[in-house]
């Protein structure tokens, strides 16, 4: 057996270039070693890179293999004569070895994944001078979050998640398994395995209700003061009301194949609240203790992900709405006066029942708002010229 080389990014696949990039697979590995080593962002980042290269622990016996530079110290690691320093050997799927130090694997893992530490994006910074001339503030380029443009605003990796336990699998891969697989995933369950649609605002049929659902919990989340009880419980909210579980199969006839579906109801997304808890507190103990497992964690970050994309881009598609006009913010103005905003939209649209406002979908409301903003400006504009007369 040669001698393990020193790891070369020549001999590495290639590396996503930001968060909405990654495969179903690749983001829940992503976010497996962001939560387990959340407080060494470092580490972290190895522990990502390590993954997405198909780069793991060497595991098999080294004893005859002796660098000329370093001495073996087990058959996992090797100790660098002339540094010192520890040496890990990795192995490539294809059987290949490399050798290389936390330290150069800290360096590399910086320096191809700089989006790491931004999955929902970042603006960037602009370098600041003083008056000399002198850097006073470091630039920092604008990384791209996950679905972070108007292409993929309304794209996800699957349109189906299964839970089973506190484990998920992507809708494709439930599929792909033989019976005697799912029944050995499901035998120590303590629940029957259950459908989810993915973030329904991914594929634009997202409703008013469970809009403004969402909106009163984001602001939440990321408050530095929540305890990670409060934090968990305002998670287990957010995907009870993002994700809508799958009806009773319409057919269910074996002459045809079973479909799902999915319809967003309040009670129903109030009711599922302490399912997504159980799951998600257990998905943080094991994360905290290093259990190895696939976790619920990323699908929050999936959903929450999906739906600031999803503002972000009717933001720009409905300016009137989410700009601020200089004297008020209209559109918060009219969400504020709720009753007012469902009262206008049944008028314009001819509804007869305020759950038909709710049960639409947001761009159905958001494109009548706009409408309506638009009409109001021309009329404010017409009372002007008429008063300068």
């Amino acid at each position: 057996m040669s001698a393990p080389k020193s790891i070369s990014t020549s001999h590495l696949p290639a590396l996503p270039k930001c968060w909405s990039d990654l495969s179903w697979q690749q983001l829940c590995q992503c976010w497996e070693a962001k939560m387990r080593y959340g407080g060494n962002p470092d580490v972290a980042r190895a522990a990502a890179f390590l993954s997405l290269t198909g780069l793991s622990r060497n595991t098999q016996s080294n004893q005859s293999s002796q660098s000329t530079q370093s001495t073996q110290s087990n058959q996992n690691t090797q100790i660098d004569s002339l540094t010192g320093e520890t040496r890990h050997i990795l192995s490539a799927a294809d059987g290949r070895l490399f050798t290389v130090t936390p330290r150069e694997l800290a360096w590399m893992a910086q320096k191809a994944l700089p989006w790491f530490d931004y999955p929902y994006g970042d603006m960037g910074e602009k370098e600041e001078r003083d008056e000399q001339g002198k850097v006073t503030k470091e630039g920092r380029e604008a990384v791209s979050g996950y679905v972070s443009d108007f292409r993929d605003a309304m794209i996800l990796p699957e349109t189906e998640v299964v839970i089973v336990g506190d484990r998920l699998l992507a809708g494709s891969e439930w599929e792909r398994m033989s019976d005697k697989e799912r029944k050995l995933l499901t035998l120590h369950s303590k629940i029957s395995t259950l459908h989810f649609s993915l973030p329904q605002m991914a594929c634009n049929n997202i409703t008013w209700q469970q809009y403004r659902s969402m909106q009163a919990l984001a602001p939440q989340l990321f408050h530095e003061g929540n305890s990670e009880e409060k934090a968990l419980d305002l998670q287990a909210q957010f995907l009870a009301h993002s994700l809508v579980p799958a009806k009773e199969d319409a057919a269910n006839d074996d002459r045809f194949c079973p479909r799902h579906i999915y319809r967003y109801e309040t009670e129903r997304a109030e009711q599922a609240i302490p399912f997504w808890l159980e799951r998600l507190t257990r998905s943080s103990q094991n994360t905290q203790s290093n259990q190895k497992t696939q976790t619920v964690l990323p699908l929050f970050h999936i959903c929450f992900q999906a739906y600031h994309t999803a503002v972000l881009y009717y933001e720009k598609a409905y300016p009137l709405l989410f700009t601020d006009s200089g004297k008020s913010q209209e559109f918060r103005d009219a969400l504020q006066g709720e009753v007012g905003t469902v009262n206008s939209v049944m008028k314009y649209q001819g509804y007869s029942d305020p759950q038909q406002v709710y049960d639409a979908n947001l761009p159905i409301i958001l494109d009548t708002l706009n409408t309506m903003s638009k009409e109001a400006k021309e009329i404010e504009k017409m009372n002007a010229k008429i008063k300068k007369k």
